[in-house]
Order: C-alpha cells, then structure tokens, then sequence
C-alpha cells in the first residue's frame, strides 16, 4: 500500500472531500444497537451482547480488524 501522506498529497480537491466524507460515516460513534448488533453477527449471545454493547459504547474505539484482515499469520 502507498504511503498515507503520498496518497493524500496526490488527490484532487474533490476525492480529498469524498474521502473525507468517507473518514467521517466510518468513523462516527456507533450506537448501542449497532453495537449489540456486530457482537450477535460476530456470534455473541444475546444477553451477553447486550451487556457488552452497553459497556462498549463508553469506550472511544476507532478501528476493530477481524481474523479476515489479518495478513501476518
């Protein structure tokens, strides 16, 4: 993958803002429901998504990676 700042510098003004817009709908909070809804996909119980989404939503997390993005192993 290209360096992030070559990347960058390369872009016009308009792919700037789409990415930037991008950035932004990836990175807003997520809300409680989304949350308890990943942990069921992901394959977590109910009440115990429930829990965690209500624990979670407290925490700043800005990336999650699953096994699928793993390039290492």
């Amino acid at each position: 993958m290209a360096d992030i700042r070559t990347l960058v510098e390369g872009m016009t003004p308009e792919h700037k803002q789409v990415a930037l817009q991008v950035l932004d709908a990836c990175t807003r909070p997520l809300q409680v429901r989304e949350i308890e809804g990943l942990l069921r996909h992901g394959g977590v119980p109910r009440s115990r998504a429930v829990k965690l989404a209500g624990t979670l939503k407290h925490f700043a997390v800005i990336a999650v990676i699953g096994p699928e993005a793993d390039d290492h192993g």
